[in-house]
């Protein structure tokens, strides 16, 4: 369903990694409408207690990716 995350529900965590460790998890304007999206799934889901942000690879997140335009507004 998502390129740029991962989205589990489990045992009433739900876990989201984003998943570009090429790029250190450089945020994306796709990436964000998928973190978008996935914290509107969290909020509407009531078995849901926790949410996780976490990093795939060895960075959390370099922050924006300028290579790709910046991202001006999350519209979060």
């Amino acid at each position: 369903m998502y390129e740029t995350i991962l989205f589990e529900v489990n045992e009433g965590v739900a876990t989201v990694t984003l998943n570009r460790p090429a790029s250190l998890n450089s945020i994306n304007r796709q990436m964000v409408a998928e973190l978008r999206d996935a914290l509107f799934r969290v909020q509407g889901d009531p078995g849901v207690r926790c949410m996780v942000l976490t990093g795939a690879g060895r960075g959390f997140c370099a922050g924006a990716d300028l290579r790709t335009g910046v991202v001006r507004r999350a519209g979060f």
